[in-house]
């Protein structure tokens, strides 16, 4: 019965208050990555509009060994693994790595993220884009590199004044430390997870033995000692923590006792009064019987 007992009292709770933290712990995870996703991205906007102000004067002056230098050198910064200007027909202009080809490299995961956005039909051409891989590792920016009025007069302006954008900048960062923070968070809240399932069962199990298993046995024993006829002055003394139902089996008890000390008591009166009766009634017979034996045996009797 206590098996049955304590598997319906700790299973439930113990689902109810792990599901809890699992869930809790999930909605955690998912916004402290957003939140550290989102500093990320900020950071290779700030890469992106470093490049935009260095390279600027230089396109400006049509300096293109300035442009490659600038490229190179934000290149070499820890984490960039590709930075790459391109035309507005989406040609390579100008890029921080020639002939970057090996098969599976972030240089050219980030390529291929950003083609499309370099095709003339593509709807969001003229937009910002931004991409988070965290199965390959990288973050990636697209900008586009809009038409300004006083490109007119630059030195390096060749498009026509109508076109709204003359090429784009293209930066991709591994993301490898952010993913490692993340692996490292989600391993840790994995393990707050099974701490508190452990420290769940085991604490609702000590709770529960010490407020209502143990007054349950004791309980059994004293109902087990007044079946069998002790008194409620024999039973152990009551710790309350059953409560009413304590309270009430020992009402019960003590009824049961004082039902019996009454019917004691009327069998005992009862006894005594037929002890009481007895001898008078035997005088009474033995007093007629001898009356009748005096008067048959008197052979001077008259008749």
């Amino acid at each position: 019965m206590f098996n049955n007992l304590i598997a319906r009292a700790i299973v439930p709770v113990t689902i109810a208050v792990t599901g809890f933290v699992i869930f809790g712990c999930l909605l955690l995870y998912t916004l402290i990555k957003g939140d550290m996703t989102a500093e990320a991205l900020h950071h290779v906007d700030g890469i992106v509009e470093t490049v935009v102000r260095s390279t600027h004067y230089a396109m400006m002056q049509d300096d293109r060994d300035s442009l490659r230098n600038i490229l190179a050198n934000v290149g070499t910064l820890d984490g960039v693994e590709r930075i790459r200007i391109y035309d507005q027909d989406g040609k390579p202009a100008y890029t921080d790595l020639e002939g970057v080809t090996e098969p599976g490299s972030i240089a050219i995961k980030v390529d291929q993220w950003n083609s499309p956005f370099l095709m003339p039909d593509h709807p969001q051409r003229g937009e910002r884009q931004r991409y988070v891989d965290h199965s390959n590792g990288f973050i990636a920016v697209s900008l586009p590199i809009l038409n300004e009025p006083k490109c007119s007069t630059a030195a390096c302006h060749f498009h026509a004044e109508g076109e709204p954008i003359l090429g784009f900048l293209s930066t991709g960062v591994s993301s490898v430390r952010l993913e490692k923070t993340l692996a490292l968070l989600k391993t840790r809240m994995i393990v707050f997870c099974l701490m508190v399932l452990v420290l769940t069962v085991g604490g609702v199990a000590a709770l529960l033995r010490m407020n209502l298993f143990l007054p349950l046995i004791r309980f059994m024993y004293n109902l087990q000692r007044a079946a069998g006829g002790a008194r409620e002055s024999e039973l152990p003394p009551s710790d309350h923590k059953l409560g009413q139902m304590n309270r009430d089996f020992r009402s019960l008890v003590r009824q049961r006792d004082q039902a019996r000390d009454d019917a004691a008591a009327l069998t005992s009166n009862d006894r005594v009064a037929d002890e009481r009766d007895a001898p008078a009634s035997g005088g009474d017979s033995a007093a007629r019987y001898g009356s009748s034996e005096t008067a048959g045996s008197d052979p001077y009797q008259k008749v």
